[in-house]
């Protein structure tokens, strides 16, 4: 029962970078319960492709600025004996991708963050059924943000950060007969120091006000908490779900100019879904994910949509040592209000359109 397929790897993300929050996948600590091979080993790529849109009444603002993004993975599992295993992960799990043409009210507004992260995490089962993990995670960080910080004039920031540790660490229970198992996991906050420049443009124009200056300042990555689970409630039926909660209140981007970006919100993503194994080779699986939605109006344009609800269809195939599974989400990021120097402007016909594909083979 437990070769069902349960999630896809297309991993959704929030379409926003303030208001809301910045995550793109869950943390998962999935692969440490995956199925290993002969030799104890387990390893698997997945890709995930995300196509975000806002849309808006207002004919000021012509065209979605939201942009499409990519999320690659990694994850590899080793059996060390009866009960030491261990993992590492690679996932980008913060990010985001804005971008207004200049002619609108906000002026070209844009920010784009991207993220690299590593976890090797350890796992130790002690033999009835519970199990303990502890890990540690590095994270590293791009980005730009274009918007009004000063009241008059717009700011370019562009910087990247230095590799920031922080740790990891829960416990499971489980019952194989049923195919029940509960995982809860806790992420500690991340600390990312950043080094960059900054210039200033006047509005419309676009004209350079202030030549570009070096600048430092200090992000951190707050911590969140995980709880997964699953269970059989028939032959070959699997009932599954998560609750992810995160921190992203008090958490803002301030340098010597002033507050780029300023989180008011938590969020807390919950997913519940069935699945259903058809053949000894196939699966599938359907599933409901709703994000809550942060702070509304929003106080920034980089901010056009809040929360989101989806459903995802995933289905998965099984062959020897080789899994592979795919899905399809479609969903509806919720409304939001942006306060503009023409007016509110309400971004009230949201979608986001997500393809994965992940391969795992067990060796």
């Amino acid at each position: 029962m437990y070769r069902i397929a349960t999630a896809t790897a297309a991993l959704l993300a929030t379409t926003t970078i303030a208001q809301a929050d910045l995550s793109r996948t869950d943390q998962s600590t999935r692969v440490l319960f995956e199925e290993v091979g002969a030799t104890g080993q387990y390893v698997e790529l997945s890709f995930g492709s995300v196509r975000p849109s806002a849309g808006t009444a207002n004919a000021l603002v012509p065209s979605n600025p939201l942009r499409d993004y990519t999320l690659p993975g990694f994850a590899y599992r080793a059996r060390i004996n009866d009960n030491l295993s261990f993992a590492v992960i690679y996932d980008t799990p913060i990010g985001a991708d804005v971008g207004y043409t200049s002619g609108n009210p906000f002026f070209g507004g844009n920010a784009t963050v991207e993220t690299d992260a590593l976890t090797v995490i350890a796992r130790y089962e002690f033999g009835n059924g519970f199990s303990a993990h502890a890990g540690i995670r590095a994270l590293e960080g791009t980005g730009s943000v274009y918007t009004n910080v000063s009241g008059v004039l717009f700011h370019q920031l562009r910087a990247s950060s230095d590799i920031g540790i922080g740790y990891l660490v829960g416990a499971a229970y489980e019952m194989p007969e049923i195919a029940l198992r509960v995982a809860l996991t806790y992420n500690s906050a991340i600390d990312l120091d950043f080094d960059g420049t900054e210039q200033a443009f006047v509005p419309n124009t676009g004209a350079v006000a202030l030549a570009a200056t070096p600048t430092t300042f200090s992000v951190e990555i707050p911590e969140s908490l995980n709880l997964e689970f699953q269970t059989g409630i028939a032959e070959d039926t699997l009932l599954f779900g998560s609750v992810r909660h995160q921190w992203w209140d008090g958490f803002n981007l301030t340098t010597t100019t002033g507050r780029y970006v300023n989180f008011t919100s938590d969020s807390t993503t919950y997913q519940i879904g069935l699945g259903r194994r058809f053949t000894e080779t196939w699966s599938g699986s359907i599933s409901y994910q709703h994000r809550t939605p942060g702070a509304t109006p929003s106080d920034t344009a980089l901010a056009p949509t809040t929360g989101f609800d989806t459903i995802t269809l995933a289905g998965r195939y099984d062959r020897d040592n080789m899994t592979i599974s795919a899905g399809l989400t479609y969903g509806q990021p919720g409304d939001q209000i942006v306060n503009s120097r023409s007016g509110a402007i309400s971004f009230d016909d949201n979608e986001i359109l997500a393809l994965g594909l992940r391969v795992g083979f067990r060796f």
